[in-house]
């Protein structure tokens, strides 16, 4: 970076400072973390893979990815823009080094890349960083997006400001697209047929093992039917305790589990539950009994999730009835459940599709067709095999996502150890 661009981040530096102090003293969990945002990544051998997911979703979808590259060798670092995302991958990787990204500022990246000095910088999604990715092509890092998403909406975002996106998206090594209408709307940016390849949905890809519940766990979920209501947001919670309490009306005994986003809204969603005369039992204290009929167990850490859905009968997953744009929607449907969702899954355009299209998926509206739903689906145990069986046939194209990803990163590698 030259004494120009010195002297712009200099000053964004500086025009930055005010609001961030304030937001220090009044969020406390800014704090935590804060050096890893300002550049203070672990220092690595030479020639790692760095690999960046923006939160839990994409991180956990990388993890193939992430077994893949160690599998031939590689080293990898993980990143997270969030501390929740980074805190799941520390749990289910725990060898592999996993830091929260730093801040898109010229300083901030510049000393993450001298502390790592990775091979490859590889971008989960969208996450088009123009500051990190500038500092990579400096460093002769070449940078790949893999399973790319780019909606209809954000490209028409990204078109508003293309005279200032157009170096970053001109400095990406590759992209590897999660669909053919992905890689359409990537070209539409300027990203060229000769870096422009479609690998696939890391999201959509079947794991190669089911995820397995802990002992405890497995013993305290027993046999009773359970509704799961996973990723779960303000407003959420409530709808899935009115869908519960219809299900117990229309004669279906069964228990309910909250997996809210966010583990520090426990204590809120636990008062929910229990105005609504639920006995409450929480993960991090589970007791040995066996989860009865019209109890509530609450999820209130991190990584139980997806080895949860394995035992449920009917998944509802949430940031789909309030916008926040659907989480993992086929999480469920791996594990073997048939997935309920909100309206609002501009996040999991092509997943929603899939599953609605296969019948493996059900939108419902709002908290009434919720409780419709739930009770439909409890009580026709057949049918809902038959649209997880449909729901899994349709994600089995999907498979090798991970591998197509993983060539295009070595191919980039390989093309650059060769320049």
């Amino acid at each position: 970076m030259g004494p120009l661009g010195h002297s712009l981040a200099a000053l964004a530096a500086l025009a930055g400072l005010p609001a961030g102090l304030a937001g220090l003293a009044l969020r406390p969990s800014w704090r935590r973390g804060l050096h890893e945002r300002l550049g203070a990544a672990p220092r690595m051998v030479p020639g790692a893979l760095w690999i960046h997911g923006a939160s839990v979703g994409e991180i956990l979808a990388a993890v193939p990815l992430v077994d893949l590259a160690l599998g031939a060798g590689f080293a990898v670092l993980a990143s997270t823009t969030t501390s929740t995302g980074r805190d799941v991958l520390r749990g289910v990787r725990p060898l592999v080094p996993a830091v929260l990204a730093p801040l898109d500022h010229p300083w901030c990246v510049a000393g993450a890349l001298a502390r790592v000095r990775p091979r490859a910088l590889v971008l989960v999604e969208t996450e088009l960083w123009p500051c990190w990715i500038a500092a990579a092509a400096e460093r002769a890092v070449p940078v790949v997006v893999v399973s790319g998403r780019l909606s209809e909406r954000s490209l028409r975002r990204y078109r508003r400001v293309l005279p200032l996106l157009a170096p970053t998206i001109a400095r990406l090594a590759a992209v590897g697209a999660r669909s053919p209408a992905d890689a359409a709307r990537f070209a539409a940016l300027g990203v060229t047929q000769q870096r422009l390849h479609v690998t696939g949905d890391l999201k959509l890809e079947p794991a190669s093992t089911p995820p397995r519940l802990s002992g405890d766990l497995a013993r305290v979920l027993g046999e009773v039917p359970l509704f799961v209501a996973g990723s779960t947001h303000e407003g959420e919670e409530a709808a899935a305790l009115a869908a519960f309490s219809a299900a117990e009306r229309s004669g279906v005994a069964a228990a309910l589990v909250l997996a809210p986003r966010q583990p520090s809204r426990a204590d809120v969603v636990a008062r929910e539950a229990e105005r609504c005369g639920r006995r409450v039992r929480r993960r991090s204290a589970l007791g040995t009994q066996p989860l009865a009929a019209g109890e509530v167990l609450l999820l209130d850490g991190l990584g139980d999730l997806a080895a949860v859905y394995t035992r449920a009968r009917v998944a509802f997953v949430g940031g789909s009835l309030v916008d926040f744009g659907g989480h993992n929607l086929v999480e469920p449907v791996h594990a073997g459940v048939p997935v309920l969702f909100g309206p609002f899954t501009a996040s999991a355009r092509e997943a929603a599709a899939l599953l609605l299209d296969c019948g493996a998926g059900r939108r419902v509206c709002d908290a009434d067709e919720l409780s419709r739903a739930v009770c439909d689906t409890l009580r026709d145990e057949a049918a809902a095999r038959t649209r997880v069986d449909a729901g899994r046939r349709a994600l089995e194209a999907h498979r090798g996502s991970a591998a197509r990803a993983f060539e295009l990163v070595r191919d980039c590698v390989a093309r650059a150890g060769a320049g």
